[in-house]
């Protein structure tokens, strides 16, 4: 029998391997016998063997298909059919930090639907967020483990979900939870499927609780979160727009900027190039979850199109988002506390919305440090129009946006 899985691939190795997966270790040690069993072959996403050239190491044996020894058990392939009810379920994905927190409906439908018959099913997240998982202690997840795997650890599940046939499914008119719900088998309109939500950690929120609430004394001004950096240059905006935006926002409002070491140091070096009224408090930032706690604690932010985003939007957090690669029916419809802002781009090789992360813009002749054009087709106008339209949704609260101010109001400590 041999085994192949969309998306996966299958790895021996001659030689150790270590895998950093969010901070989280996984050591891969050789047979020491000329016989190969499941626990020295490996059960990686093909995108991840690709993106570390793993093909290119002589040590390292890369396998589409695998061959199974007659009556090893293995786990069925989820199509909607098996029942999940007290079974050991491993849900193997690669996604990004803010697409985690846009498919969490899917994954707890899937979870309840499954409970509302019986036993609750027992699920495992293979994924490439450990530390920073975005919603620990979800009751529809029991664990979260590394995507990478070994065929053994595998093989211990009743059923393996696998989710990341969406990595190369994106569309302009369906969301990455739509696309799970499609493999899951599940309705979108169904009454289990609910937003994404989050919790800050409320350890954290005490911290930098007292930190914002002296800037807002001592400035008289609600506090801006502002961001626009993501992990791809594509999606990256210019600081001079944030800056226009930043200083018409002055009268009322203090910009912040919170972001990892290494992101913070650029956007440090352009604030202070343009002279912009943002005060950097990168140094609280140490990790995602002290992320959520600062974004919880804001009145309001504006961010290209990030996992921030998300992250405010499942805490109802009032503001903007800017979209150039992505178009924002897919990314942000679910978040009524959102006003999206599309770039609208036309240039001469692309017209947005393109659909590209990775290889970054064609327009900028996809140079990997290139920013991408995209947002040079959004006025500081446009963003401060959604700007109001999004706070004035929060100071008026209709009904759903009242739901999701209480939700994060008593999230917090």
């Amino acid at each position: 029998m041999n085994l192949t899985i969309p998306g996966i691939s299958f790895l021996t190795a001659s030689i150790p391997l270590n895998f950093n997966t969010d901070g989280y270790t996984t050591r891969f040690e050789p047979s020491n016998s000329r016989r190969v069993d499941a626990d020295h072959i490996l059960v990686l996403p093909h995108i991840q063997a690709q993106q570390n050239r793993m093909a290119e190491v002589s040590a390292i044996s890369l396998f589409d298909t695998i061959p199974i020894p007659d009556g090893m058990p293995l786990p069925e392939i989820y199509d909607g059919t098996q029942d999940l009810r007290g079974a050991q379920v491993l849900i193997l994905m690669l996604n990004g930090w803010g697409d985690m927190i846009l498919i969490q409906p899917a994954i707890r439908a899937l979870y309840r639907i499954a409970a509302s018959a019986g036993a609750p099913p027992r699920i495992t997240l293979g994924c490439n967020w450990i530390r920073n998982f975005p919603y620990p202690g979800a009751a529809s997840v029991e664990r979260v483990i590394p995507n990478i795997l070994t065929l053994a650890q595998l093989c211990s599940f009743d059923v393996m979900v696998n989710l990341l046939p969406i990595n190369h499914q994106r569309t302009a008119t369906r969301s990455m939870c739509d696309l799970c719900l499609e493999i899951l088998r599940l309705d979108p309109e169904d009454e289990h499927i609910d937003p994404p939500s989050m919790q800050p950690d409320s350890l954290r929120v005490s911290k930098i609780r007292p930190v914002f609430e002296r800037i807002r004394r001592t400035t008289g001004k609600k506090l801006l979160y502002v961001n626009w950096r993501s992990r791809f240059p594509h999606k990256n905006a210019s600081a001079a727009l944030f800056a226009r935006v930043a200083d018409r926002l002055g009268d009322t409002h203090q910009a912040l900027v919170l972001k990892d070491e290494a992101a913070a140091e650029i956007m440090a070096g352009e604030i202070d190039a343009l002279g912009a009224p943002i005060m950097n408090l990168s140094h609280l930032i140490h990790d995602y979850h002290d992320t959520v706690a600062a974004l919880s604690l804001v009145d309001a932010f504006i961010s290209v199109d990030t996992g921030i985003v998300h992250a405010a939007g499942a805490m109802g957090v009032p503001g903007v988002a800017l979209f150039g690669p992505f178009p924002p029916e897919t990314h942000v419809a679910v978040y009524p506390s959102i006003v999206p802002v599309r770039a609208n781009f036309r240039g001469k090789k692309c017209h947005g919305p393109c659909l590209e992360t990775h290889r970054g813009c064609a327009e900028a002749g996809y140079a990997p440090h290139r920013v991408s054009p995209c947002f040079e087709a959004i006025d500081a106008a446009d963003v401060i129009a959604a700007f109001r339209t999004a706070t004035g949704r929060s100071a008026g609260e209709p009904e759903i946006m009242r739901r999701g101010n209480e939700r994060r109001l008593a999230m917090l400590p």
